[in-house]
């Protein structure tokens, strides 16, 4: 399966209101622009049924995604990058949504760029990779007699525990470019917090979801009088 044809099938899935697999984010009542980091071919912005109005940017590291999601949604503007390396302005967006694509970058790194280009009180939302679902990406290794991928599982294991308890990652030996891992709730919320943010939830389940707000330190130490009050970006079900 091609890259451009992954992408038509999770775009199915998110514009699908009756499919269990569907996740969107409940997104503010009002904003002016909106992040996708790891957009492919922008189905998940075009599943979130945004206003015209709406600055709408996707970031990707697939050429093929980019160019094929810049020729089906005109009016948004994509962007082939690395999620750690975000050729973006600060502070540029009020809202940034990720789908199951920091498991496969260096979170910590990501984190920051992400944090850096989200404005004071902005909103980020995720989906992410729990332990059951590398646990079993291991065990189908194993059963394969994939040795290759077996060690690889193995690594993407020890990567998240790594990030679970001390809060970092190492990218894998055999190919300095790979750095995947799973998450956990506490692994995510001390990297979150670590990178400024606040008011952080990660909801377990299929999929972690993760959402918070970027708050600035002078900000933390100095709160704006009409500063926003908590809220979570909810979700309904579960899709990657």
């Amino acid at each position: 399966m091609s890259s451009i044809d992954y992408h038509l099938k999770e775009l199915e899935i998110a514009v699908s209101a009756n499919n269990p697999r569907t996740v969107n984010p409940t997104l503010p009542d009002d904003f002016a622009s909106i992040l996708d980091v790891g957009c492919g071919i922008g189905q998940g912005l075009g599943a979130c049924q945004l206003k015209r109005k709406v600055f709408a940017c996707g970031v990707d590291i697939d050429e093929a995604a980019v160019r094929h999601a810049k020729r089906v949604a005109p009016l948004h503007h994509f962007v082939c990058a690395q999620a750690e390396r975000l050729p973006l302005s600060n502070a540029s967006f009020d809202v940034v949504i990720s789908r199951v694509t920091l498991p496969y970058v260096h979170i910590p790194t990501a984190l920051k760029e992400i944090a850096r280009v989200t404005k004071d009180y902005g909103e980020v939302w995720f989906t992410l990779h729990p332990w059951q679902m590398a646990r079993s990406h291991l065990f189908k290794a194993i059963r394969a007699g994939n040795l290759k991928n077996t060690l690889f599982r193995i690594y993407v294991i020890v990567n998240g525990i790594c990030f679970h308890f001390l809060g970092r990652q190492f990218r894998y030996p055999l190919r300095r470019r790979r750095c995947e891992s799973f998450q956990t709730v506490r692994g995510m919320t001390q990297a979150m917090r670590r990178a400024g943010f606040e008011q952080v939830g990660v909801q377990p389940g299929c999929f972690l979801i993760a959402t918070a707000v970027k708050v600035s330190k002078k900000k933390q130490l100095d709160p704006a009088p009409n500063s926003k009050p908590k809220r979570e970006l909810a979700a309904g079900g579960m899709s990657v």
